[in-house]
Formats: C-alpha cells, sequence, structure tokens
C-alpha cells in the first residue's frame, strides 16, 4: 500500500483504538512524531517513541481520539491532515476538542513522520513548501 491517504487514515484509526501492532505496522521504525505537545516532551521518536506516546496518552487521558476532516495528497507524496483532538482527562468530565494540522511523510509504504502545527495556516504555508 503507497497511498499516503489510505495509510494515514489507517494509522490515526490503530492509534484511536490503541492498537500497538497496528501501528508498528504502519509506522516506519524510524518515526519522528511531533505532536503539539512536543513542545514540552520533545518529539516522539522510532516505535519505542510511538509506545512512549501511547503511554502518555494513557496516563493522561481516559479519552483521546483523532479526527481528520481534511487530508490532502499534497505533489510532494506528502499528506496535509487537518482535524480535531478530542481528549478527556483522566478523572475529569468535560472533554476538551483541540485543532490539529499537520504535515506527514512517507517511506516504503509507512508513516515516517509527522508534525502537528495546530494551525491550519501555519500547515498549510508548509504544505507549500518543501
Amino acid at each position: 500500500m503507497d497511498d499516503p491517504v489510505e495509510i494515514f487514515k489507517q494509522a490515526v484509526d490503530a492509534l484511536n483504538r490503541v492498537d500497538r501492532e497496528e501501528i508498528v505496522r504502519l509506522v516506519d521504525p524510524e518515526i519522528a512524531f511531533v505532536p503539539m505537545r512536543a513542545a514540552v516532551t520533545g518529539a516522539y521518536i522510532g516505535h519505542a517513541g510511538m509506545e512512549e506516546f501511547l503511554a502518555d496518552n494513557d496516563d493522561k487521558y481516559e479519552l483521546f481520539h483523532a479526527d481528520f476532516d481534511v487530508l490532502e495528497a499534497l505533489p510532494d507524496g506528502r499528506l496535509l491532515s487537518i482535524g480535531t483532538i478530542t481528549v478527556r482527562g483522566r478523572g475529569g468530565e468535560e472533554e476538551t476538542v483541540v485543532k490539529t494540522a499537520g504535515i506527514a511523510t512517507f517511506r516504503n509504504g509507512r508513516m515516517l513522520s509527522w508534525h502537528d502545527y495546530g494551525d491550519e495556516s501555519i500547515a498549510r504555508t508548509k504544505a507549500n513548501t518543501a
């Protein structure tokens, strides 16, 4: 499978289900996963980094769900992804919806990186630069 949109959709689905085996299948062993929290935690690197991200989610959230309504394949093979992440903290009652806008790269049919800029205009600007 080389379709970046399909790889991304499947990876997000696996992330939402916390399907570790599927995540390992869909992401490159050298993935650089840079969610918005990376400003505090640093990037999550490799399969071990993805496991750390999932463990962080489990520690902090009762609910973590990503949903992307815009997935635009870019001419250079990258993917622009825009949507929301819904979270509810451990012991919390309120859900928080956060905007997400990032760019994913791919290698050999797997996601190699994802950088969340958190802002659609910034992500679109990055999408227009190589």
